[in-house]
Formats: structure tokens, sequence, C-alpha cells
């Protein structure tokens, strides 16, 4: 049996990079990936058996810190990849939440930047950070007014809040050439955005 080389896996691992970050996952194939790696595919499956398990080793440490900090940042009542939320907080605390969040964001950011977009260009983890921040602005809606007859309604809004924000941060990250410091103000500019915008007034014109 022909012993697995570390060089081989790294060369393996720097053309799938390549490839994520150009296609995304979902339009890469490993038969690219190992042509970029200078091998065959027959090769390639001996060290990863799909491009989904090759996605994973490269991005698991970073998803495992957004994960962390997610959970962290709600208390450990939600993950990523859960939609369940309950937090009981002021709108006040929200935004402090977030900001923080934002701060950390942009460390793990800085930290594995080629890792990081990657995984924002992951279609399954875009629905459960979608869904995730979906449920957040749903709890911040609910929480604070008091429109219990409008579920629906709000519940489709959450989505499309959720959605715009999860593109917009995405689309900062992925064009960012900007310092630290200033990366961590535009990303928390952004989140206040989303969050001043749900006043009374707003809110209350859904029944209009």
């Amino acid at each position: 049996m022909q012993t697995l080389k570390d060089d081989v896996r790294e060369r393996i691992v720097d053309s799938a990079k390549k490839e994520f970050l150009e296609k995304g996952i979902d339009k890469s194939s490993m038969r690219d990936i190992a042509a970029g790696s200078n091998m065959t595919v027959g090769n390639l499956y001996r060290y990863f058996k799909n491009k989904e398990e090759l996605n994973n080793f490269i991005v698991g440490e970073t998803l495992s810190e957004i994960n962390k900090l997610v959970m962290e940042k709600s208390e450990n009542t939600v993950s990523i990849n859960s939609g369940d939320m309950d937090i009981n907080m002021t709108v006040a605390q929200y935004i402090e939440v977030l900001d923080d969040l934002a701060d950390k964001l942009v460390d793990i950011y800085k930290s594995h930047k080629i890792e990081f977009n990657i995984l924002m260009m992951h279609s399954k983890l875009n629905d459960s950070i979608t869904d995730w921040f979906a449920s957040l602005i749903e709890h911040i809606i609910k929480s604070h007014y008091k429109l219990n007859e409008y579920d629906k309604q709000i519940k489709i809004l959450s989505h499309g809040y959720a959605v715009s924000v999860f593109a917009g941060i995405r689309d900062i990250f992925k064009n960012a050439n900007v310092k630290t410091g200033s990366l961590k103000n535009m990303i928390k500019v952004f989140f206040r955005s989303y969050i001043n915008n749900l006043s009374t007034d707003f809110v209350a014109s859904l029944g209009e």
C-alpha cells in the first residue's frame, strides 16, 4: 500500500483553494483540482474521497472558530447550524453584542483570509448562517414590538433582511483591502444599520 505524502496533500489543498475561490465549491471539480495539483484524478481520490471532504479539511478550523464565536455571542443557545433562538436582550444590548461579533469576525478573517472567503461561498453554509440571522432578526422584532398577528409577515421580512445582511457581509470581506480597524468599523456600521431600521414606525407599517 502506497504511503500518502504530506507534500502531495499540500499541493492538492493549494489547488483546491484556488478552484474554490474562483468558482465556488459547487462549480469546482475534482478533475480540475487534480490538474492543478499535477496528478491524476485517481491519485487525488486516494487523499480525499470527494470535494466536500476536501473543503471540510480546508475550512474546518475556521468554521469551528466562527461557530464558537456565534455560540458565545448567543450565550450558548444557538450555533450556526441551528435556527433556534432564545435570547432576551434590549436593542442596545443586541448592538453591543453585534459590535463585539464584528470585531471577532474580523480577527478570524485576518487569521484565515482564504479559508474565510471560501467558507462564505459555500451554499449550504450560506443557508445555515442566513437562517441564523433570520432567527436573530425575527427574535428582535418579536421581543420589542408586540405584533403577533403579523407572524407570517415578520418571518418573511426577517429572512429578507438576513439574506441581504449575509450577502453584504460576504461582499465586504471579499473586497476588503483596508486596515483591521477600518474593517471592524465597516462591519459594525453595517450591522447597526439593520438593527436601527427595526424602528416602531417601520415594523408597525406591516399592518397598513
